[in-house]
């Protein structure tokens, strides 16, 4: 007796194919060959499932990490475990009294304060007076440059000038006239400056440049006499 190779299947011996597989005869076998079993294969639903148990682990760890970051980087937590549950108690702000408007300053800030403006009334009289001289005959350029100068000194004193909140009262007076004159001495020499180094068009409808510097000039002059009023006013005030 012979059988197929392929399929165990009895085949007489004259046939070139199995009559069941149909597979073609080389060689016949004197006995039917032993089926192989397949390999066992592992379930997917138990891969699956070891898969998911390994996840949670990592969850689990990372939780439990972040919690303890958590507790140990905030003292108001810990405090609020410490005390069984209770939150941990905030001191009440303290609210400081504001100064009032109209409340009289101390005497020793309110003397700082007016040596502090005479000191600046000296300083803006020294510029009124060093504007009257900046003008070279036959030198456009040099004297743009000394009105430039006078500007920019006049914006550092302007940022000089505060004085305490609680002296707003008795210095504001005093103050504010003083910081219009030196702005109005800064518009002035800026002009100057400008219509020198040829910056600004003298093409109708302009206006007169020279004319409205001079116009300014003139009005830090009247600032400046009311600001030595006002400091006249503040040092009867203090004597």
């Amino acid at each position: 007796m012979h059988y197929c190779c392929q399929c165990g299947h009895e085949i007489p011996r004259r046939e070139k194919f199995c009559p069941n597989c149909g597979t073609q005869i080389e060689y016949l076998c004197a006995l039917p060959p032993v089926p192989v079993e397949p390999h066992p294969r592992r379930s997917v639903h138990s891969a699956a499932s070891l898969t998911k148990w390994i996840v949670l682990y990592f969850v689990a760890i990372a939780m439990a990490f972040g919690l303890s970051y958590t507790y140990y980087s905030s003292p108001g937590l810990q405090a609020w475990f410490n005390r069984s549950g209770t939150p941990a108690q905030q001191p009440a702000a303290t609210i400081q009294p504001k100064p009032s408007v109209g409340a009289t300053a101390p005497m020793a800030t309110l003397k700082a304060t007016y040596n502090q403006l005479s000191i600046g009334l000296q300083k803006t009289t020294a510029l009124l007076e060093d504007a009257k001289k900046v003008n070279i005959p036959g030198e456009p350029l040099r004297t743009a440059a000394n009105y430039r100068s006078i500007q920019r000194k006049c914006d550092a004193l302007l940022a000089e000038l505060t004085i305490p909140p609680d002296t707003i009262a008795e210095a504001g007076p005093v103050l504010v006239p003083l910081k219009e004159t030196l702005t109005l001495l800064g518009k002035s020499s800026a002009i100057m400056s400008d219509y020198l180094e040829g910056k600004l068009s003298l093409a109708p409808p302009n206006p007169d440049w020279v004319g409205r510097s001079q116009e300014y000039s003139a009005q830090a002059q009247a600032r400046l006499r009311e600001t030595q009023q006002a400091l006249g006013a503040l040092r009867k005030k203090i004597e």
